[in-house]
């Protein structure tokens, strides 16, 4: 098959669609599993494997694993543990960023998610690990605090909950994911190169 072939496969709707639907349902699924089986402080957990597949499909899948990924299914997810809805779209705000800063790093960066060179690592460790997983602790954790969940004085402790547990989720986890699935992905119609 030809790269134009692949590139017009690529924008099929029904890919988009799908991929929509999938990775929203999975970081759904991982989320709530996450904030029921692993609380910390409610809906915060001290062990969210959704994170790793918000930031991998952020990568993969562009705009719509950042969208889809990293709100819808967070949103979802946070709404079954029994979480209001408006505290959870705040939340999610915090979980699409994990999956937003991943997605638009690895595109500017160039960076290749099957972490062949030192470039790549580097880049992953910098703006998947670190940086996005600071963002997304400051606002999810800062929305909880403003919805008044937890008093403020709690605040750094929950964002460091938030913030190091998914340093270590996406550490592992995300690492295994792109070096696993990386390569196969990259040579399919379910990978995006660009944003959409």
């Amino acid at each position: 098959m030809s790269s134009e072939e692949r590139i017009v496969r690529r924008r099929s709707p029904t890919t988009l669609v799908a991929l929509f639907i999938v990775s929203a349902a999975i970081t759904a699924v991982l989320g709530a599993f996450g904030s029921i089986v692993f609380p910390f402080l409610a809906p915060i957990s001290s062990f969210y494997p959704g994170v790793a597949f918000q930031v991998s499909f952020g990568v993969w899948f562009g705009i719509i694993g950042a969208l889809a990924g990293g709100f819808l299914g967070p949103f979802i997810g946070i709404v079954l543990t029994g979480t209001s809805a408006p505290i959870a779209a705040a939340v999610a705000v915090g979980d699409f960023f994990q999956a937003f800063i991943p997605m638009l790093a690895f595109r500017l960066g160039k960076f290749d998610p099957r972490l062949k060179s030192g470039k790549d690592w580097t880049g992953h460790i910098i703006f998947n690990v670190i940086i996005a997983q600071a963002v997304g602790a400051t606002i999810g954790s800062g929305s909880l605090a403003a919805f008044g969940v937890f008093p403020w004085e709690i605040w750094p402790i929950a964002w460091l909950g938030w913030f190091g547990s998914n340093v270590v989720v996406v550490g592992v986890i995300t690492t295994i994911l792109f070096k696993v699935f990386s390569d196969y992905l990259m040579r399919t119609a379910l990978y995006i190169e660009k944003f959409i």
